[in-house]
C-alpha cells in the first residue's frame, strides 16, 4: 500500500537499496520529507529484488517515534517477504550521532524490528528505557464473547506503560484516568478495525529517561481507508454526511477550497469534532469520541508541560494527504450536548478555513491511512493529563 502512494521515478541498482535518513525525520516537524522517504524505500522494495538494503541514520539529529516506526515497518515486512520466498537480505547501516538517538535506534528502532543479535543494547545501555511495541495484522476478534479481545489488551498493556512512565517521574494516573484512558485508546484501535476496511495497526510508546528532558512518545498508525475517504464513501442520506454536509456546501459555494485547502483536507478535520463517526446512525450514537478524549488528554498533558518545561508538547494526525498540528495554541472547546469543535482558526468554526500552518494539505503525497503522533515532556513537576502525584488523594 505504501508503494502505491510512491509517484517518484526511483532509479536505483536492482539488487541493493540506500536509505538515508534526513536530518528532520518526524512526522510531526517535517511530514513531507518523512514521507518521502518512507514511500520511495517501500516502492524500491516492492519494484526491486533486493539483496541487500543500507539504513543511514548519520544525519538525523530530530525525529519522532512515528516517522522511524512506519520506516521500519517497511523493512521488517521486506524481510519477512524474503524469507517467504526462501532468500535473505542482508541489512547495514550506521547509526545517529547523538548517543540518546543510537540508543533509540537500538531500543524501538530498526534494531529491534529486524531483531539484529549483535547490536541490541545490553542491560545497562537500557537501563531507564521503556518501551512498548504491538501490532496486529489479519487477526480475528475470539469467538469466546467473555474473553478480552486483543486490542482491549493491547489498550490496557498501553495505559500500564504510559503510567509507568509517570511512575518513573513520581506521578501516576488516578484509576478514573486509567479506566478513560483505556476507552480513548479502545476506541482509536477499534475505529482502526472498523473504518479503515483493512486491519492492520500498530501502537508504540518510548520513553528514555537518560536524556536531560524526557520525552514521552506515542505512535499509533494503521494502514487502509484514510479518514477523508470513509466519510467521502457514505451514502449521501446517511445521518453522518447530513450531519456534516452544510460545512462542504458552503466551502463549495463559497469557493474555498484550492490547491492548499481541498474537500478532503476540510472531512478530515470534521472527523475530529465531538460525535461525528461514520458508524453512527442516529443522534443516540456516541462513536467518534475516542480522538475528541485524546485531543483532550493531550490538552491536558500541553498544559502540565508548559508551566516547567522548555520543550513544547506537540501532537499531529496525518491522515491520506492530510497533516493536522497541535501544540496548544487551538483548542477543543464547546459543550458535550452540541459537541465540542476544533477548527483551527480564530472564531473555532468549521465554516471557515483553518489556519494553514495546522492544517495543511501535503499535495500529491499520501499516507494509506492514519499515524497519530505525540511527544511531551516529563519531569518531576508535571501530574501529566488525568494523573496526580501517587502520594496525593485519587480524585476523579
Amino acid at each position: 500500500m505504501l508503494a502505491d502512494c510512491c509517484t517518484a521515478d526511483l532509479k536505483l541498482p536492482r539488487t541493493g537499496a540506500k536509505v538515508v535518513v534526513p536530518p528532520t525525520f518526524s512526522i510531526i516537524d517535517d511530514p513531507v520529507t518523512a514521507l518521502q522517504v518512507i514511500l520511495s524505500f517501500a516502492k524500491l522494495a516492492r519494484e526491486n529484488r533486493l539483496r541487500t538494503v543500507e539504513i543511514d541514520h548519520s544525519r538525523m539529529q530530530v525525529c519522532d517515534l512515528a516517522a522511524n516506526a512506519v520506516l521500519d515497518l517497511v523493512a521488517s515486512e521486506l524481510s519477512t517477504e524474503a524469507r517467504q520466498r526462501g532468500s535473505k537480505i542482508r541489512f547495514f547501516g550506521r547509526y545517529p550521532i547523538p548517543t540518546h538517538l543510537k540508543r533509540f535506534v537500538q531500543c524501538i528502532g530498526i534494531v529491534k524490528q529486524l531483531s539484529i543479535a549483535h547490536e541490541v543494547p545490553s542491560p545497562e545501555e537500557k537501563n531507564g528505557v521503556r518501551v512498548f511495541d504491538k501490532r496486529k495484522r489479519h487477526y480475528h476478534d475470539p469467538v469466546d464473547p467473555t474473553q478480552a479481545d486483543f486490542k482491549s489488551r493491547v489498550a490496557v498493556d498501553f495505559v500500564d506503560h504510559i503510567n509507568g512512565c509517570l511512575n518513573d517521574h513520581g506521578r501516576a494516573l488516578t484509576p478514573a484516568a486509567v479506566h478513560k484512558l483505556c476507552v480513548y485508546i479502545g476506541e482509536i484501535l477499534g475505529n482502526a478495525e472498523d473504518h479503515a476496511g483493512f486491519e492492520d495497526w500498530t501502537i508504540q510508546g518510548y520513553l528514555d529517561n537518560a536524556v536531560n528532558t524526557p520525552m514521552c512518545e506515542i505512535a499509533i498508525f494503521n494502514f487502509g481507508a484514510s479518514i477523508a475517504e470513509t466519510l467521502t464513501g457514505l451514502p449521501a442520506d446517511s445521518y453522518t454526511w447530513r450531519q456534516i454536509s452544510s460545512y462542504v456546501l458552503m466551502h463549495r459555494g463559497a469557493k474555498l477550497f484550492r490547491a492548499g485547502w481541498r474537500e478532503r483536507d476540510l472531512l478530515t478535520l470534521i472527523a475530529l469534532q465531538g460525535n461525528v463517526s461514520s458508524k453512527n446512525r442516529s443522534e443516540k450514537d456516541t462513536r467518534g469520541q475516542g480522538t475528541v478524549d485524546l485531543i483532550e488528554f493531550f490538552q491536558k498533558v500541553y498544559e502540565e508541560c508548559a508551566k516547567d518545561s522548555g520543550e513544547a508538547a506537540k501532537m499531529a494526525i496525518l491522515s491520506g494527504s492530510t497533516h493536522i498540528l497541535f501544540d496548544g495554541k487551538y483548542r477543543l472547546s464547546g459543550s458535550p450536548e452540541r459537541g465540542k469543535v476544533i477548527a483551527f482558526n480564530a472564531e473555532n468554526t468549521l465554516y471557515k478555513q483553518p489556519d494553514s500552518s495546522y492544517v495543511k494539505s501535503l499535495g500529491t503525497l499520501k499516507f494509506p491511512g492514519t499515524i497519530i503522533s505525540i511527544r511531551f515532556p516529563l519531569s518531576t513537576t508535571s501530574t501529566v493529563a488525568l494523573g496526580v502525584n501517587r502520594n496525593e488523594p485519587n480524585r476523579d
